[in-house]
């Protein structure tokens, strides 16, 4: 098993798509509204929106935009 696959599953991880449809575009230098978690770039395959999540919400995101989820700071 590579590292990909290893990994495939892991929502911090860039390129991880939760069930959703929302792809973690990669971890940014800025903390999270919990402080134990960093703020994650996200954007929706459907709408191609772009936004923020905690590290922990990810596996659970939905778009701001087009599914009625919460974006985790302004961008």
């Amino acid at each position: 098993m590579n590292n990909q696959e290893k990994f495939k599953n892991c929502a911090t991880v860039a390129g991880y798509v939760n069930r959703n449809n929302q792809i973690n575009l990669g971890k940014t230098d800025m903390r999270g509204t919990n402080p134990t978690n960093w703020l994650y770039n996200m954007r929706c395959e459907n709408c191609l929106h772009e936004y923020y999540a905690n590290g922990s919400d990810i596996h659970l995101k939905k778009c701001p935009m087009c599914q009625g989820g919460a974006d985790t700071g302004a961008k």
